[in-house]
């Protein structure tokens, strides 16, 4: 520790926070107890008088985006004893790039947000007459919110540096602007080809606002004209791994799609078959969007779709996508399309089969379980209770996959057709059976029903 009782800043050194060829970084408190950085300079010839030179105006250069210089000032070096001039600069609270990039990929927003933020950073240092010199993820830092450049031409390379022309530094910073952008680009959510992209759309000379600029329109596909690029990147978004169910990522993920884009991307959801439960708010925002005439045309293409897919192709995650659409999505499907889906549902519930000691599925009527959204849309649904109490009266295999799979719908189903006594009955069978998923799950039933029941089973 250093007590420190100097010409300048009252400074209290708590913490080194790493060293390089140049100087030692330390954590101190400030006469305010507020914390700051203290770069303690070591005097070695070549770059000594320049590192200090560039605080002093660095100093001058104020800008959210690149780290504050407070003070230059004497200090007595903790390690060796002797008094050493010391550069004072707000503390930053956050980690260094190199690590942010270690870590979980970065979300598009981040890439934005820390992109742009580097390069007004960069921008600002180059209008006030300086280069930084030695830009790469070690010499950023990241807060919670934003990020700033750090360490100008405090490092090794400083001497090679500090011999060339300042063309030729500028060309540097900016050469090592773009790849670092380049980096951040690879550890996101973005495609790998956005880095690519990136790069395609700037020239050699691009200065760091045309850096920044392109960063934005590989980050924003609102902005660009190529509409495969744009859909690419909503899908990307769609299907990767950070994907969050619920109504509040539906709602910001909605605002980064563009309108232009939302029948196309619906359309590959449905030729991709990856439509999953998580994605029904986000799916139902994007169906909000369309007009009475790009839905009725969606549906018409959906239609055709699924039936190539009945009964034996990749049906599933198309019928998953149906269900929130609820009637208007029926409705929407062709007639003969509705007639077939329906019949092939009920009939599938024949082929319903459950062993509970090896798993929750269904073995066999797995079309079938898909009445139990659908059936308040269909035509005849008297004859789904016929197959259901049907299976009710057979075995134990099929008393349980009733009970997993319509236990819960059949009042209301019943309800729909007027047919409770017969639901009643089949019912009483499976509980004398004694069906395990049937007999725990008569709680759900209506309390008449169960009274009905107990009559009908001995015991």
């Amino acid at each position: 520790m250093c007590p420190g009782n100097f010409s300048h800043m009252k400074l209290q050194l708590e913490s080194k926070l790493g060293s390089g060829a140049f100087a030692d970084v330390w954590k101190a408190k400030d006469e305010l107890s507020r914390s700051v950085a203290v770069k303690i300079i070591r005097p070695s010839g070549v770059g000594y008088a320049n590192a200090l030179d560039h605080a002093k105006a660095l100093a001058r250069a104020h800008h959210p985006n690149v780290v504050s210089v407070l003070t230059i000032q004497k200090i007595i070096d903790p390690e060796s004893g002797a008094e050493a001039d010391c550069i004072v600069m707000e503390f930053i609270d956050g980690i260094t790039l190199s690590k942010k990039i270690l870590g979980p990929r970065l979300s598009i927003q981040e890439v934005k947000k820390f992109g742009v933020a580097i390069a007004h950073g960069i921008a600002h240092i180059h209008s006030q007459g300086m280069t930084h010199g030695d830009l790469h993820p070690d010499n950023v830092m990241i807060t919670s919110d934003s990020a700033k450049v750090i360490d100008i031409l405090y490092r090794d390379t400083l001497a090679i540096l500090s011999t060339q022309s300042k063309e030729a530094r500028l060309k540097h910073d900016l050469a090592s602007l773009r790849f670092l952008i380049q980096q951040i680009i690879m550890h996101s959510e973005l495609n790998a080809s956005e880095a690519t992209e990136f790069n395609n759309l700037l020239d050699s000379n691009a200065t760091a606002m045309q850096i920044k600029d392109a960063l934005l329109r590989v980050t924003d596909p609102a902005n660009l004209s190529d509409i495969t690029r744009i859909l690419e990147h909503a899908f990307s978004r769609l299907t990767d791994d950070g994907f969050v169910e619920g109504e509040a990522y539906a709602a910001a993920l909605i605002d980064e799609t563009p309108k232009t884009i939302t029948q196309p991307l619906l359309k590959l959801i449905v030729a991709e078959r990856i439509y999953e439960k998580k994605y029904h708010s986000y799916l139902l925002a994007l169906w909000g969007r369309l007009s009475v005439a790009q839905r009725s045309e969606f549906l018409s293409h959906f239609s055709t779709t699924l039936d190539k897919e009945l009964p034996k192709g990749r049906w599933s995650p198309l019928l998953r996508m149906l269900i929130p659409l609820r009637q208007e999505g029926w409705n929407g499907l062709t007639k003969v399309l509705r007639m077939r889906l329906e019949n092939l549902v009920v009939k599938d519930v024949l082929a319903g089969y459950c062993d509970i000691h090896r798993g929750t599925g269904a073995l066999g009527g797995s079309l079938g379980t898909y009445a139990i959204s659908l059936w308040p849309y269909f035509e005849n649904p008297s004859a789904l209770v016929e197959n259901i109490a049907s299976l009710l009266r057979q075995n134990w295999y099929t008393q349980n996959y009733v009970g997993r799979h319509f236990l819960r719908i059949l009042p209301e189903l019943a309800k729909a057709t007027n047919k409770t006594d017969e639901l009643v009955e089949s019912l009483s069978k499976a509980v004398l059976n004694d069906a395990k998923v049937v007999v725990n799950g008569l709680e759900e039933l209506p309390e008449d029903w169960v009274k009905k029941i107990r009559i009908q089973v001995p015991g």
